[in-house]
């Protein structure tokens, strides 16, 4: 028996300077906001990179869910 599987994908794009710390805790509270939405249908989270920049940081988040 096979099981199919959905994936789902969140990107943030969080300040990486320490001087806004208003904007960040802004994007950290979408981002606990998108990951508790997607987990109420039933998605866990499978993976999490964090891609490092000069100005910005982007965390993308892979969701999964299997499918009955």
């Amino acid at each position: 028996m096979s099981t199919t599987v959905s994936f789902a994908t969140i990107q943030t794009t969080f300040p990486s300077g320490d001087e806004d710390h208003y904007r960040l805790s802004q994007k950290v509270g979408e981002r606990d906001q998108q990951l508790h939405d997607y987990g109420r249908h039933g998605y866990r989270l499978a993976n999490t990179v964090t891609v490092p920049g000069t100005e910005l940081v982007t965390v993308i988040d892979t969701l999964t869910r299997d499918n009955d």
